[in-house]
């Protein structure tokens, strides 16, 4: 199984704009954590990252286990996945010494959103975007029957993997340059729908301020799926925005700068202004 898109070689270099690395900026006292989501990299929140450290808040978007490539993610779970995301979000809470905003999209929103209900005291605000809370049952139950054959010695080579020729963003241009890996493994599927059963339950402990942003036109995660997060979080500050043009990939789609601004005061809001020393400095 081969890992990444688009395929390497001659011709499908990605552009200069396109870096699917970590995030690691800034230093100040205060801060967000981005998450991204399943088969994709920190490039899915990067354009929220690169805002918020002009501000001068610190940011971080670390890489989540298993998603190097598609070997790798066939082999992880969720809970590694979330060991990532805590172990980012613990190296920048510093002992309590910055107040820390958790951003999550997709898969990563479930990610956030157990962080947020198991952390009461350090997640000072939450932002959600696109979460995939559920599927439909017959869904979730195909995809639990793959995996098992799939992990089958004899039938495995038989299933092989659910393929996909992009992420799901209106754009075509970044549907093409996306450096999303271009498959999903089902081993990897069934792990996100444990993810939102455990994440289901959860919900009424979550407390922090919560920004819900979800596209209108999201086939990966339906809309409705963002009144179900708002109906039952135990928040009693609740902001949420539809993206009128927008796909799953809300980061990069039609309505990108509606987000990225949404985010920009919702940070502001719950966190307050960086302190001048944080701003970064210029050439």
């Amino acid at each position: 199984m081969q890992a990444a898109a688009p395929p390497s070689g001659p011709g499908n270099e990605l552009p200069d704009h396109v870096d699917p690395r970590p995030i690691h900026r800034g230093e100040g006292r205060r801060a967000v954590l981005l998450l991204h989501g399943l088969t994709g990299t920190p490039y899915d929140v990067a354009p929220f990252a690169d805002a918020l450290h002009e501000l001068g808040y610190a940011v971080r978007a670390p890489q989540l286990a298993g998603h190097q490539d598609l070997e790798e993610l066939e082999r992880s779970s969720w809970r590694d996945w979330y060991a990532t995301a805590e172990s980012a979000f613990d190296e920048l809470l510093a002992g309590g010494e910055r107040r820390v905003l958790v951003l999550g999209f997709s898969a990563g929103s479930l990610l956030a959103l157990r962080l947020a209900a198991l952390r009461t005291p350090d997640v000072a605000g939450l932002a959600v975007l696109s979460a995939p809370l559920s599927l439909p049952p017959w869904q979730a139950r195909g995809i639990e029957a793959l995996a098992r054959l799939r992990t089958t010695p004899g039938l495995g080579r038989l299933v092989g993997m659910l393929r996909k020729n992009g992420p799901d963003v209106r754009i075509d241009r970044t549907m093409r340059v996306s450096p999303d890996l271009r498959g999903f493994p089902f081993p990897a599927l069934a792990e996100l729908v444990a993810l939102q059963g455990e994440v289901a339950d959860l919900l009424p402990l979550v407390r922090a301020p919560l920004l819900l942003l979800h596209g209108r036109h999201d086939h990966t995660a339906p809309l409705e799926l963002a009144d179900r997060v708002a109906q039952r979080v135990g928040s009693a500050s609740v902001r949420k925005v539809v993206l009128p043009r927008s796909f799953h990939i809300i980061a990069h789609d039609l309505d990108r700068e509606l987000a990225r601004d949404e985010v920009v005061a919702f940070a502001r809001r719950v966190l307050g202004e960086p302190e001048p020393a944080d701003l970064p400095s210029t050439p």
